[in-house]
């Protein structure tokens, strides 16, 4: 489940770069359901804030800049253009587990496995809930001052209508996958 919540599999130590300060060297991770900037502060997961301060965070090969209420990753950067990452993840409850293990949609009570004697943490900490993280990441592209975001092959067309050709005959060759940054960054280069 966390690495499915975070972009990392797990906090790395990581150097935020404050505006008009000195840097700060943290464990930090992405939360992607969220979409909030953490840290680690003792066995506490904290939430950076106020972002508006922060200039940009490096978190383990990834660069990171403030952009509203969340943190978007400059995946590519040329004068030409940018390629940016909105990372999201949606939860969506699967159901709960019943008896047995077995995933059900009927209602389970979540009960204290410790007032019946039982050792909680033998995987039951997590409680009943079952979830399942779906994939809303989407793209910005930066061209001059303007940011206009696609998610896949359709929204792209309609961003540049002047390419159509161009991206339908690049995507009938490649079959490019929109989850795949690197295969958007192809597709981008060779249409722009």
């Amino acid at each position: 489940m966390f690495a499915q919540r975070y972009l990392l599999a797990d906090f790395k130590t990581c150097i935020a770069v404050v505006k008009g300060g000195i840097p700060i060297q943290e464990r930090f991770n992405y939360n992607c359901v969220t979409q909030t900037m953490e840290f680690l502060s003792g066995d506490e997961i904290l939430r950076l804030e106020p972002i508006s301060q922060i200039d940009t965070l490096y978190l383990d090969g990834h660069k990171m800049i403030p952009y509203g209420t969340r943190f978007l990753e400059v995946f590519y950067q040329t004068p030409a253009f940018s390629l940016l990452i909105d990372y999201k993840r949606k939860m969506k409850e699967d159901g709960k587990i019943g008896a047995m293990g077995i995933k059900t949609q009927n209602g389970v009570q979540n009960v204290d496995h410790r007032t019946l004697g039982i050792d909680y943490r033998q995987g039951w900490e997590r409680g009943v809930d079952v979830y399942t993280y779906q994939d809303e990441t989407s793209y910005w592209l930066k061209t001059g001052r303007k940011m206009k975001r696609f998610r896949d092959a359709k929204s792209l067309v309609k961003l540049l209508p002047d390419k159509k050709t161009i991206i339908e005959l690049h995507l009938k060759e490649h079959d490019t996958d929109f989850s795949n940054p690197n295969e958007v960054l192809e597709l981008l280069v060779f249409c722009m």
